[in-house]
């Protein structure tokens, strides 16, 4: 996939808001907004995150994060659940690391490395775009070239030029789901639902900040037969409580420090960019074999979501030309796994290459193998 976007993290970030109806316009992201309390450098993203994922340079972004451990079927924005607040749709991640990738930045596909984050200075409740049909409901990231400004707003020309692979489609009712996760839609029906669904992004400002306002929330209390809960954003001084848990009674917590792009911290230390050891080979190709089997799992259980899905659909229909609309909506969906799976495990071929390996991991698996040899050469 080639990217020709522009990079996100610069000394001076500017808006130019250029573009036409197919396509976003070419921006850059400015920090119009101050967050009240405290402030931070981007070289706090790199500290907090390189546990939970690795650190590399991109050509068009500069420094970027991709989380370890990724099944064949995560996308951003899929690990937890929806808050309306007063600054609109929010986003509450289950993930330890999700108050900031959720909240600053953008996501993007990458063919080597799979998901993709591109740090940002701005926080909002959720930088997704959306779009909803008769029976669901999607919401994908948005990409780096999505640009924000308060006096402007956000500069997206088109929500359907994100490709339908990306988005996360659930049925409507289940919304407001607290595990958002068992509900998404297996991602080769997105050809289909993409198709059947219309787009709803809208950002607001309010108070310099953005505002998620995303789906009518009145529309979605029809979607899901109950009033739809409005909470307020309460800002807290910590990450370990700021990706969204209640605070009080009506408030939800999130970590929301104003973010200094500052030249000197662009790059990561070496100890959070290299945070790999010396790993021997056999504890190597055991993690790789792992990854391996599981990817096959997960995509064997995917193949069976899509044949339950699709056999429910058609019982669901009336004998006819319908029926024949959907065989050809199913073939599609087919080949949209075929091809779903063909780069899933090219990501996980070109991950392997890379190590990106969860280095907590595999220093225990090592130490594992270590001890097991140990105790194998004893009872010798």
């Amino acid at each position: 996939m080639r990217r020709v976007f522009a990079p996100l993290l610069c000394l001076a970030l500017f808006v130019a808001a250029v573009g036409c109806a197919a396509s976003y316009g070419q921006t850059e992201m400015r920090a119009s907004a101050r967050s009240p309390g405290s402030q931070i450098s981007v070289s706090y993203f790199y500290q907090s995150l390189s546990p939970y994922g690795q650190w590399f340079q991109e050509p068009s972004y500069g420094w970027c994060w991709t989380p370890y451990d990724l099944s064949a079927d995560w996308r951003p924005y899929s690990n937890g659940h929806w808050e309306y607040t007063d600054y609109g749709w929010s986003w509450v991640a289950n993930e330890t690391w999700g108050w900031a990738p959720y909240h600053y930045g953008r996501w993007f596909f990458d063919d080597s490395y799979g998901w993709v984050w591109v740090p940002g200075t701005e926080w909002a409740p959720a930088w997704v775009a959306w779009r909803y049909g008769d029976d669901y409901v999607g919401w994908a990231p948005l990409p780096p070239r999505a640009g924000w400004d308060a006096s402007i707003g956000l500069t997206l020309g088109d929500a359907g030029a994100i490709r339908p692979n990306e988005w996360c489609f659930v049925p409507r009712r289940h919304v407001l789901d607290v595990n958002l996760r068992v509900q998404v839609i297996v991602v080769a029906r997105n050809v289909t639902l993409f198709g059947r669904s219309r787009d709803a992004t809208r950002f607001e400002v309010r108070d310099g900040r953005p505002v998620n306002v995303g789906l009518d929330v009145a529309q979605v209390e029809g979607f899901v037969g109950r009033p739809v809960p409005r909470v307020k954003i309460v800002d807290v001084d910590r990450p370990v409580r700021g990706g969204g848990q209640p605070v009080g009674k009506g408030g939800v917590g999130f970590y929301r420090p104003a973010v200094q792009p500052v030249p000197a911290e662009r790059a990561p230390a070496p100890e959070v960019s290299e945070r790999r050891n010396a790993i021997p080979n056999q504890v190597l190709q055991r993690q790789h074999d792992q990854q391996q089997r599981r990817l096959e799992s997960d995509l064997k259980t995917e193949q069976a979501r899509l044949a339950r899905d699709q056999q429910n659909e058609l019982r669901a229909k009336a004998t006819g030309s319908a029926v024949d609309e959907i065989r050809k909506q199913h073939a599609a969906e087919q080949q949209a796994f075929e091809a779903h799976a063909a780069q899933q495990r090219q990501v996980l071929a070109q991950r392997i290459q890379k190590q990106i390996l969860n280095p907590d991991k595999v220093k225990n698996a090592g130490k594992s193998e270590s001890k097991g040899k140990g105790q194998d050469k004893q009872g010798r």
